[in-house]
């Protein structure tokens, strides 16, 4: 599976996806929901929590076609 990137901070994920070009589209309850012209799905964010878990980071990098080190 590769190296371990543990849980990333919400408001810094915000970030590196504003950085990639993602624009915050709406919330519903707790889920952000951010999207790009050329994604063929958005990106999900829970708020809800202070942290990303490791697993929904790596979802979004693969829709991103992004790896860990560009993170």
């Amino acid at each position: 599976m590769g190296e371990s990137i543990g849980q990333i901070k919400t408001s810094d994920f915000r970030k590196f996806l504003e950085f990639h070009g993602l624009k915050h589209i709406r919330t519903k309850g707790d889920h952000e929901i951010w999207s790009r012209q050329d994604l063929f799905r958005p990106i999900v964010v829970v708020t809800g929590k202070k942290d990303i878990a490791e697993f929904h980071v790596r979802q979004n990098l693969r829709t991103l076609n992004l790896t860990v080190d560009d993170l």
